[in-house]
C-alpha cells in the first residue's frame, strides 16, 4: 500500500504556485487590473508588496500597499469569484455597490460575493489577506465582522504558515 502523495498512490498533493511580487507605480495598477480591479487617482507614488499562492481555483494573497483607491465593477458574466478579506493592518473603507462605506480596521473580516461591484479606499498604508475562490451560491450576501474575532486570527495564522513553508517542499 502506498502512502498518500507518493508517486505510486495515484493521489497527488496539490501544488501551490507561489509568487512574491514587489511593485511600484503603473505596475501596481497593472497587477490589480489583472484581477479585475481598477486603481483610481495618481498611481505614480504607489508601492505594493504581494505574496500570492494559487492552487486549482483558489487564490490566497497577502497584500500590503500604500494609500490606494480600488474599484471592481459588477459583472454577471464569466465565473465570478467570491472573496474572503481579512484586514490585517491600517484602516480602509469598503463600499459594496451603492451602499455607504464601512470602516475596516485590523481583524475586520468581510465576505464579498463574486460579481458585485465594490470599492476599497485607504488613505494610509494598509495590509490585508484575500482568499478568492469560484463562487457557488449566487444568493450570498456580503458579511462584515469587526473586532478581535477568532476567525481572523485563524485565517491570518494559516495564510502566514502557507507563505512561510519552504517552496522546496511543494510551497504549502
Amino acid at each position: 500500500m502506498s502512502a498518500p502523495g507518493s508517486p505510486s498512490s495515484g493521489h497527488r498533493d496539490p501544488v501551490w504556485n507561489i509568487a512574491r511580487v514587489p511593485l511600484t507605480g503603473s505596475a501596481v495598477a497593472e497587477w490589480f487590473a489583472a484581477r479585475e480591479m481598477d486603481v483610481r487617482g495618481d498611481i505614480a507614488p504607489s508601492h505594493a508588496f504581494i505574496d500570492e499562492a494559487q492552487v486549482a481555483e483558489v487564490s490566497v494573497r497577502r497584500i500590503w500597499h500604500t494609500a490606494l483607491s480600488l474599484t471592481r465593477a459588477a459583472t454577471s458574466t464569466g465565473s465570478p469569484r467570491d472573496t474572503l478579506l481579512v484586514q490585517v493592518a491600517g484602516e480602509a473603507r469598503l463600499s459594496l455597490g451603492d451602499d455607504a462605506a464601512v470602516a475596516l480596521g485590523p481583524h475586520a473580516v468581510v465576505f464579498l460575493p463574486g460579481g458585485q461591484a465594490f470599492s476599497l479606499v485607504s488613505d494610509e498604508p494598509t495590509a490585508r489577506i484575500e482568499i478568492d475562490y469560484r463562487a457557488h451560491d449566487r444568493a450570498a450576501a456580503w458579511v462584515h465582522g469587526a473586532g478581535e474575532l477568532v476567525s481572523a486570527s485563524m485565517i491570518l495564522s494559516a495564510v502566514n504558515a502557507l507563505f512561510h513553508t519552504p517552496v522546496s517542499r511543494g510551497g504549502g
